[in-house]
């Protein structure tokens, strides 16, 4: 007899069986959505594996039994259909990384959750929440209406109804330290926190650690800005400098004042709503979790995707800090370090580096910058007030070297 599943969720990663599947308690199937391998190796030891949490003092080990399905999709699609229609589910989860929000043709996430809506409202079953756990700026409502375009598009009006009035997307953020991962035990810090808006799935956390609050917001900026965008400048630092790991990136006696200035001096004040979270003492917590050197997590994997992660972690700081008419000369060499690896780096996992490379390799540092920046796919696009500023660091790297720069602008911070 099948399992009876209360959670669906896509994208089988190590993050989801270090965070999801550690605070869900009910059944999980969980879905690869690119590649077999994890499904399978789980599929194979029963779909139990374990969860290592490091830091400099010790560590934890604790098994996961939640995950009672490991599925592939499009292979065990009837499957994923039949979980997605049944009664007993209660929400579909997503970590499917920035670059999936977005309609691309019928094999995009937003069309795929479309069809198994469709799939579900056709049984007259229920509605249910669906929850993204990415680093997307009001991740679900955003989902929202990626899959609601979709809909229209199809003119399914009763579809687009139900979906309207009984589906439920609240945002929620997600954090912990996860490095990427090839077996099937994992390894990660023990911090671990899952922010959710108030829904009716509350009742299956309880005890479980999970926060239910009105408003997502302000803990999303301050996860986004302060610890995401922190991670992405550290890890086009290692890659320019040859720092492989982000743990030394961040204790190295240059970066390290640069980044406490980057969010004290300038993430923090970029964030006005606060909700009551003490910013600066956040800012902290990161900066340490992030040097615990027990994680091994590699520049290169941070690195990956800039084009998708930059917009929300650097340029949104900057242009909320050029509307409080303050200055940002960190976010601004932030970016310009971005920009001087687009051009350098020989191996850049990113799906627009076809077209922001040779941008970024431009001669003139204002060429460079001006066309890299002005990509016509962003569409979250930094204050073209900044491109001169950019383009003038970015001259320094090149004529000198990113730790030079860094601790120019340290100097005059």
């Amino acid at each position: 007899m099948p399992n009876q599943i209360q959670f669906l969720h896509l994208g089988l990663g190590a993050f989801h069986r270090a965070h999801q599947a550690v605070f869900i308690k009910q059944n999980i199937a969980s879905v690869s959505m690119r590649k077999s391998d994890v499904a399978d190796s789980l599929r194979a030891q029963g779909n139990k594996y374990e969860v290592i949490a490091r830091d400099g003092s010790g560590e934890t080990t604790t098994l996961i039994e939640s995950i009672k399905e490991s599925l592939f999709y499009p292979r065990d699609l009837a499957r994923i259909f039949e979980i997605a229609t049944s009664p007993d589910l209660q929400a579909i989860t997503l970590t499917v990384t920035e670059k999936a929000y977005k309609n691309d043709g019928e094999d995009g996430v937003p069309a795929r959750l479309a069809e198994l809506l469709q799939a579900r409202f056709k049984t007259g079953a229920s509605g249910i929440a669906i929850i993204s756990c990415d680093n997307v700026p009001s991740n679900s409502q955003f989902l929202r209406g990626l899959i609601l375009e979709v809909i229209s598009a199809k003119g399914d009006r009763e579809l687009l109804q139900w979906v309207s009035s009984e589906i439920r997307f609240p945002n929620s953020m997600i954090d912990r330290i996860v490095p990427a991962m090839t077996s099937a035990a994992i390894t990660t810090e023990p911090f671990n926190q899952w922010v959710i808006e108030n829904d009716p799935i509350e009742s299956l956390f309880v005890g479980t650690g999970v926060e239910f609050v009105p408003d997502v917001k302000p803990y999303e900026l301050a996860k986004i800005r302060l610890f995401n965008g922190v991670h992405s400048t550290l890890a086009y630092i290692g890659e320019v400098e040859g720092i492989e790991f982000v743990a030394n990136a961040i204790t190295h006696p240059v970066i390290a004042p640069f980044i406490k200035a980057l969010q004290e001096s300038e993430m923090v004040p970029s964030i006005t709503q606060t909700g009551g979270i003490d910013l600066n003492a956040y800012a902290a917590t990161i900066r340490k979790r992030i040097s615990n050197p027990t994680l091994r997590h590699r520049a290169h994997q941070i690195a990956m995707d800039g084009s998708q992660k930059m917009q929300q972690r650097i340029f949104d700081g900057a242009n909320d800090l050029a509307k409080l008419g303050r200055p940002a000369p960190l976010h601004v060499a932030a970016v310009a370090i971005w920009v001087h690896f687009l051009a350098t780096n020989t191996d850049i996992d990113d799906p627009l580096a076809h077209k922001l490379t040779p941008l970024a390799q431009s001669s003139d540092p204002l060429e460079a910058v001006t066309k890299t920046l002005s990509l016509a796919e962003f569409t979250r696009k930094l204050d073209p007030k900044y491109f001169d500023q950019v383009a003038e660091d970015l001259k320094l790297i090149r004529s000198s070297s990113v730790l030079e720069l860094i601790s120019n602008r340290i100097a005059k911070s």
